[in-house]
């Protein structure tokens, strides 16, 4: 084999390298554009995502709050019935020392 052949060969072998890294090149260009999509609906899904994340804990909240008014509300309930059963018990203990006291 000759200097031109062996040139020519040399040649022929650097086109193909060259159009093996356009190929190549034009791969990772798709893998990064299909990356970048991807990331695009992952920002979109987390956004939405926290949307809701935050609707839900606005709502637990708000359950939180309710539970602890009836809480509230409970004691306070069971305070005026203790205070009229109280009153109750007072008036009938003072009616019945009236009537066997005497």
């Amino acid at each position: 084999m000759d200097t031109t052949e062996r040139l020519e060969n040399h040649e022929k072998r650097i086109e193909q390298l060259e159009g093996g890294q356009e190929k190549l090149d034009a791969k990772i260009q798709k893998l990064s554009d299909q990356i970048l999509d991807g990331n695009a609906r992952n920002d979109e899904s987390n956004k939405f995502l926290r949307e809701q994340n935050s609707k839900m804990l606005t709502m637990l909240g708000g359950i939180q709050q309710k539970k602890q008014e009836a809480h509230i509300w409970t004691w306070k309930a069971i305070g005026k019935i203790a205070v009229t059963v109280g009153g109750v018990a007072s008036v009938i203990s003072i009616i019945v020392n009236y009537f066997f006291n005497k």
